[in-house]
């Protein structure tokens, strides 16, 4: 029996699959696949209505908070980088302030930027996907797409995602470019990749590689592979320059330029996970069920022999170093790695549905664990979470509200990072004494240099204009511990709320929250009114 891999008709774009006879065969005739297929279109599209239905009323929670306040910030004035220290790149604010000025600046509007994230995600899936089969790119957007919704209201908006998003559709334009031998997509293609840079700087491993992949295949099919870098690389181009005359113009690129240094660096260097640890959750293992089946179609296929292939292929790779570089372990640090490992999978199980004997078997149990199981389940998770737990943000909202409420515009400090401090100032739209976010490195146990640097401009600045109130919480960062030892790690600062403010008010939120799988405690903060001298 002939099991290779016969090409469809060569247009440039994507036609490797894993194919036989298209002739009715013993216990799974043409009807039958028909019906399979559309099952797994019914139960997909069911499941991503219902996952967006269960999670539309998701608050504003984790980093995206933090974003938030940056954009209130910018509204009053301040400026990324000059007034308010930051680690985050320009594209991320780009991204969030027109999602906040766009779609509106609560709770809302950003479930609707999620949604359009993801919707865009699969719309990009489908297009580079429709030449050989629209289902391969609902199959795989609809899996990514509920993988998101599993990860809870904390993962909403990611800057990860912004960059997958950014990536895929890059890749749309890439395959288009080739398909229809537009040099003026490879520029857009360019823009795309750029944009996903300028969130994430991992985006530029997948310009680079991508890039060189599609020059590859043009060059393979005879045509001037150089027209294509060039315009690719001009298009890349167009958001750098554009990003740093924004920064010039308001007299942040040497602040951008020094952060990137030294912050950015030193903040990578925290919290780090063993290489072990990291190197096997790269890979999600949620999508082991449609993996699994998918291993004998990848096996049989090569699909490393096509250019569509290792162009996944390497999206799949380059995601688990970008996984691996930050370090950190965080679920949403896989989201390249699930998007385009979802994508190849799509690929092999969808075209996998005409091959021979087993192979179809394989092909139609991967495509229904994913179809019946994976996506369903995930976005039922999705819809059972706790979200409406806001106890932190209300109490501290009304224990603000009756130290001063608007007065304290200016005049009140957080010490915090993501508990919800700052979502508090956000909501009540009270700007901070500081440009400083990040509690973090001030109560590091070991400082270096960068974090002296930061503990010394913190402190220039707070007796510049010092806070009325300083809420400060027992975070431990980037973990979900608890402890009130960790301003006693900068004596000076113990020092200076020993003696210089009152501890007016120390509270607890009552109940876990379960913004994803399992429950945690929540963090306490504690309020210091200073003194009057």
């Amino acid at each position: 029996m002939n099991e290779s891999l016969p090409q469809r008709g060569d247009v440039g774009g994507p036609e490797a699959t894993v194919a036989g006879d298209r002739e009715p065969r013993r216990g799974f005739g043409r009807l039958t696949l028909e019906v399979v297929r559309w099952v797994a279109t019914a139960a997909l599209v069911v499941s991503l209505v219902g996952g967006a239905l269960g999670t539309r009323h998701w608050p504003v929670v984790g980093d995206a908070p933090l974003m938030h306040y940056v954009v209130l910030l910018m509204d009053h004035g301040k400026m990324p980088y000059r007034d308010i220290v930051d680690i985050n790149m320009p594209g991320t604010y780009a991204l969030q302030w027109g999602a906040i000025h766009l779609l509106g600046p609560g709770a809302v509007g950003w479930r609707a930027f999620d949604f359009g994230l993801m919707a865009t995600c699969v719309a990009a899936m489908v297009v580079i996907a429709w030449p050989v089969d629209w289902l391969i790119g609902l199959f795989a957007g609809a899996m990514f797409a509920a993988i998101h919704l599993r990860d809870g209201p904390a993962n909403s908006g990611q800057r990860d995602l912004m960059m997958t998003t950014l990536l895929l559709v890059a890749c749309a334009f890439l395959f288009y470019a080739v398909r229809r031998r537009s040099v003026w997509a490879a520029v857009v293609f360019g823009m795309f990749a750029g944009g996903a840079t300028l969130v994430k700087p991992s985006g530029l491993l997948f310009a680079v590689v991508f890039a060189g992949l599609m020059a590859g295949r043009v060059w393979s099919l005879k045509r001037k592979w150089v027209r294509y870098l060039v315009g690719a690389v001009a298009g890349f181009a167009i958001p750098m320059a554009v990003t740093a005359r924004w920064l010039m113009v308001h007299g942040a690129l040497r602040d951008f330029v020094a952060a990137n240094r030294g912050l950015v660096t030193y903040h990578a260097s925290l919290g780090r996970r063993p290489l072990a640890t990291l190197v096997v959750g790269s890979f999600p293992t949620l999508l082991l069920v449609v993996a699994v089946p998918t291993v004998p179609l990848f096996v049989v296929g090569r699909p490393w022999r096509a250019w569509w292939g290792r162009l996944l292929m390497a999206g799949v790779v380059l995601g688990a170093a970008s996984y691996v570089m930050q370090g950190k372990g965080f679920p949403y640090h896989r989201y390249p790695t699930e998007a385009f490992l979802a994508l190849l999978c799509g690929w092999l199980l969808v075209t996998g549905l005409e091959a021979k004997g087993w192979m179809r078997w394989a092909a139609v149990a991967g495509l229904m664990g994913g179809a019946l199981w994976l996506v369903p389940s995930s976005a039922w998770i999705a819809g059972h979470y706790d979200w409406r737990n806001q106890e932190f943000n209300r109490m501290l909202q009304a224990d603000l509200t009756r130290l001063g409420g608007e007065r304290l515009d200016g005049r009140v400090q957080c010490v915090d990072m993501t508990s919800g401090c700052l979502n508090t100032l956000y909501n009540m739209d009270l700007v901070e004494s500081t440009g400083y976010l990040y509690d973090c490195y001030l109560f590091q146990p070991t400082q270096t240099p960068v974090s002296e640097a930061y503990r010394e401009g913190f402190w220039r600045a707070i007796e510049a204009n010092p806070p009325e109130v300083m809420v400060v919480t027992d975070q431990e960062c980037f973990s979900l511990g608890h402890s009130w030892e960790l301003p006693l790690r900068w004596p000076e600062f113990a020092e200076l709320l020993r003696t210089k403010y009152r501890l007016v008010e120390q509270r607890t939120p009552p109940h876990r929250i379960a913004w994803w799988r399992h429950p945690v405690e929540q963090n306490s903060y504690r309020l210091y009114v200073r003194e009057r001298p």
